[in-house]
């Protein structure tokens, strides 16, 4: 199959256009013992409570670095109804260029085409990457960077998580004169920012590795693509649950709206926890710092716990799968699922990943995972 690239950028904007249908990779599977019949995610079908080579799920390559995934960090499917087969893949860049996205559409279907896409500003608004996370309606997404100071000049910690469009007439597109990329919002309270996800429209709660706290940012009304008004932010430091960053390594979180409780990669702590949303009071406001906000303010009397800590290297991705917890671990390659319920460890899934990163679950109900190394996007199709 021939492959044709088109590529441009906005003030760099880049869009290419390809064909990327993949080959299935060869890999070996060892039997798997623990709980593999509680595990429907990965196995359709065991044998005496063991998964042999018969039964082991198949590694399908979605895209890789020939449809321009370079060092993916995580991955996020389209929540505006009608994309739910859009595919966002977030490239880590460099410091002084920023990160870049692969679009698929029609994802994993035979027809499926991609677009690359680089802000002409992501050197400010998406540098070193980590993370992304769409909204509930609205087609927005947010994205955390990896870095102390957006303007790269050594002077404030001034950083922290942007808002985006994923209109692709909006999305790294010139967004006109006095403009500032096609970003829709950013506020920089969190320098060292290691992952976002989002709660409702415009609000993401943050992993702030620079303050070792969790972090929630309300956007409220974005100020349009590529302007500058970021006045009416409201930021909530919730200081008591702390965590720990592990340099180049994402620690991604997923919000279970139904309970509210916030799961939360803690990899340089090599755990998982988990804080509820709806829980504490306002202990202060803060004074603001670098920015205008509409408020700053630091939480306490928040309900947090430990929900898992054994046998944990580098935790890094993170979903929720019905009443499975789903955990990528970046120091062994594996995905460990866990019962919401009990917090029991379900078992483990040895992947094809030699940097095993975010995960996702598909619409049809697969995993999706990105392979930082690899440079691939992975789906998990259970047998």
């Amino acid at each position: 199959m021939k492959t044709k690239h088109i590529i441009f950028t906005a003030a760099i904007s880049a869009l290419a256009v390809v064909s990327c249908k993949k080959e299935d990779p060869k890999t070996d599977f060892q039997p798997i013992t623990k709980y593999q019949n509680s595990m429907p995610e990965f196995y359709k079908a065991v044998k005496d409570g063991e998964a042999y080579g018969q039964n082991a799920p198949d590694y399908k390559i979605i895209a890789d670095v020939t449809d321009l995934v370079r060092q993916p960090n995580d991955l996020d499917f389209n929540t505006t109804p009608g994309k739910e087969f859009e595919l966002w893949i977030l490239n880590e860049g460099t410091v002084n260029s920023g990160g870049t996205n692969v679009i698929i559409s029609d994802a994993g279907e035979d027809n499926q085409t991609d677009i690359y896409r680089k802000d002409g500003n992501s050197w400010h608004f998406m540098s070193m990457p980590t993370a992304l996370s769409f909204s509930a309606e609205n087609g927005h997404f947010g994205t955390s960077s990896a870095i102390f100071d957006a303007n790269h000049n050594g002077g404030n910690p001034y950083a922290g998580p942007s808002l985006w469009d994923s209109d692709l007439t909006v999305f790294a597109q010139y967004a006109g004169a006095g403009t500032n990329g096609s970003h829709l919002d950013m506020l920089h309270e969190s320098p060292y920012s290691m992952g976002i996800t989002s709660e409702i429209d415009n609000r993401y709660w943050v992993f702030d590795g620079y303050s070792n706290e969790i972090v929630m940012y309300d956007f409220k009304a974005d100020h349009g693509p590529g302007m500058h008004d970021h006045s009416d932010g409201e930021v909530a430091r919730y200081i008591e649950a702390t965590v720990t960053r592990k340099v180049g390594v994402p620690s991604h979180m997923i919000l279970d709206k139904k309970t509210g409780w916030l799961y939360i990669c803690d990899t340089g702590g090599k755990r998982i926890m988990r804080l509820n949303i709806n829980s504490g009071n306002v202990k202060r406001n803060l004074p603001m710092l670098y920015e205008p906000l509409a408020s700053r303010v630091e939480m306490e009397n928040v309900e947090y716990e430990v929900f898992a800590s054994a046998n944990l290297d580098a935790p890094c991705g993170i979903e929720i799968s019905g009443n499975r917890l789903l955990v990528s671990d970046n120091g062994t390659d594996e995905i460990i699922a866990y019962d919401l319920g009990t917090k029991q460890e379900l078992g483990r899934l040895q992947t094809t990943a030699t940097n095993l990163r975010g995960i996702k679950m598909g619409p049809k109900g697969k995993l999706w995972y990105v392979d930082y190394s690899g440079n691939q996007v992975v789906r998990i199709d259970p047998k």
